[in-house]
């Protein structure tokens, strides 16, 4: 995807966000319902906005006993709806965008090279 596709993705989030309340307009689009119209249409990409955080997930390798240190194994999964939207419509063939905030620490590192990879 070339910079001004980028580019005028962004100006349209933009224009989304800034619009300033005025009459009421009807909100939702008409849907087309069969296929042929659908294969008529111009493919979108989707731009999904959203959460992207780093779940741990800890598991003992023996029963956990209070006030002593417990082996066991810890995985880092990313999450959070957005992320998993996202994700699943990859898998799916589309290509989506997502536009999130990541924080300046591991675990954002961690989503960040994850994404771009």
């Amino acid at each position: 995807m070339d910079s001004s596709s980028v580019q005028e993705r962004l100006n349209a989030v933009f224009r989304h966000l800034l619009q300033q309340p005025c009459e009421a307009k009807p909100v939702l689009h008409k849907v087309l319902l069969t296929s042929r119209q659908l294969q008529k249409q111009e493919a979108a990409e989707p731009m999904i906005i959203g959460g992207m955080v780093l779940d741990i997930h800890a598991t003992p390798s023996i029963p956990a006993n209070s006030r002593t240190t417990t082996p066991g194994k810890v995985n880092y999964v990313l999450g959070c709806v957005a992320r998993n939207v996202a994700e699943c419509m990859s898998k799916l063939g589309a290509k989506p965008y997502m536009i999130s905030a990541l924080g300046l620490d591991m675990a954002g590192d961690f989503a960040f090279y994850f994404v771009v990879s």
